[in-house]
């Protein structure tokens, strides 16, 4: 089959990107087409990590193009490309969701994949509920949630896949000792909650564990944990190297301890701590209903502490100090992962999903052409230009929220 999988943008370690380039690698594999189609066009570096063989397009509208403008170009590139399905992660959305799935020609099958919990995911996705044949989630908290807000349409829990280190490179992971060397891997910014890592650490101190912090990430929030990590006396237990490639970042999670995530809200499955668990990193992180506690059995390969409670976090820390403990949670994350969360089975499931479509099990009761898409708003008949000089006239004017200020 002709694949398209659609994304806003290629980002070396974001984890919509990351989830995008493994999907089409395995569907490769099979035998499939795949063609990476990108909202946004990224940089040449961003994209040497892509799977060999597999297409891209961009469809960045122009400087003086209106969103009307590109969204009627965007309907030409599918009509020309003739995918026989296009896969839609969602991670942050692109623009006028609604609009774009509406143009995608009738000889499409849409499968939207929702891959973060957040607003502006399923917003749009119910709004254009008429237009995709079938989605799919990767943990229950999402596939719950899209039942919920888009009842009548076929949802499907499909799991996902890491890659897996040998015996031989399992070997080398260092063993439990002291100082407990913590690692956090991930974006820098709002809903990651990096702020509270300092706060982590210093609760550790009052606690007698010796504790060491690696950070692996970029985001705006870098220089306020930099100086939040000054405020609370923990600067030399901290460090920020460079984030590596996924072989350079498979060998920090079996150089580490114990990974640390912090979200509060608007996460998918965790990628990392998958990745972690596989390496024999044992994860500690938010109690994060249907999401983390899905990637991460509580108790058994990781553990899971209080939203925003570096106290309680802190206590979770503690329990790891003991060799027995540690290596028992180690030793049942790499036996997990191997057993549940494999290429493999997210071959099995996609595969499976794929031959659903070719049957016509999802078809849509009306064709996609037949159906009145959702108005386009004035602003969307403006070339960015003018918006932006529109914007400055009107500070009070906001013509887009931004992806981190969404609410819980």
């Amino acid at each position: 089959m002709n694949i398209a999988i659609c994304l806003n943008k290629v980002q070396p370690r974001d984890g919509t990107s990351h989830f995008a380039t493994q999907l089409g690698e395995m569907l490769m594999a099979a035998g499939h087409g795949v063609t990476l189609v990108a909202g946004m066009r990224s940089q040449p570096h961003e994209l040497a990590h892509l799977p060999t063989g597999m297409a891209y397009l961009h469809t960045r509208p122009g400087r003086w193009d209106s969103m009307a403008r590109d969204l009627s170009n965007i309907g030409g590139l599918f009509q020309r490309a003739r995918f026989d399905v296009a896969f839609v992660c969602l991670g942050v959305p692109p623009r006028h969701l609604a609009h774009f799935l509406h143009r995608l020609p009738d000889s499409t099958a849409i499968v939207p994949i929702v891959v973060t919990d957040r607003l502006i995911v399923y917003e749009p996705l119910a709004r254009s509920a008429a237009a995709w044949n079938v989605a799919a989630a990767i943990c229950p908290r999402l596939l719950n949630e899209v039942h919920h807000r888009v009842p009548g349409k076929p949802v499907r829990l499909l799991m996902t896949g890491v890659p897996h280190p040998t015996d031989a490179e399992l070997a080398t992971r260092a063993a439990h000792g002291t100082p407990l060397r913590l690692l956090f891997v991930g974006r820098q910014a709002g809903r990651k909650n990096v702020l509270m890592l300092p706060a982590i650490l210093a609760a550790c101190l009052r606690r007698g564990v010796d504790v060491t912090l690696t950070v692996c990430g970029h985001g705006p929030d870098h220089e306020a944990l930099v100086e939040a990590c000054r405020s609370a006396g923990v600067s030399q237990l901290v460090e920020f190297p460079d984030v590596p490639d996924q072989a350079g970042l498979y060998e920090t999670y079996r150089q580490h301890h114990v990974l640390l995530l912090t979200s509060s809200y608007g996460e998918g499955l965790g990628l990392v701590l998958l990745e972690a668990q596989a390496n024999g990193c044992v994860p500690v992180a938010s109690r994060l209903q249907g999401v983390f506690d899905f990637a991460i059995e509580d108790g058994v390969t990781g553990l899971l502490a209080e939203i925003k409670n570096a106290e309680h976090f802190a206590d979770q820390i503690a329990t790891l100090t003991a060799p027995d403990r540690w290596r028992q949670l180690s030793r049942a994350g790499v036996s997990r992962t191997r057993d549940l969360f494999t290429y493999g089975t997210m071959a099995r499931d996609y595969l499976a999903l794929l031959a659903d479509l070719e049957r016509g099990v999802y078809a849509l009761p009306r064709p996609r052409s037949t159906l009145a898409p959702p108005r386009l708003p004035w602003t969307a008949y403006l070339p960015p230009p003018i918006l932006e000089r529109y914007a400055r006239l009107l500070p009070s004017w906001q013509p887009a929220v931004p992806p981190d200020l969404d609410p819980p």
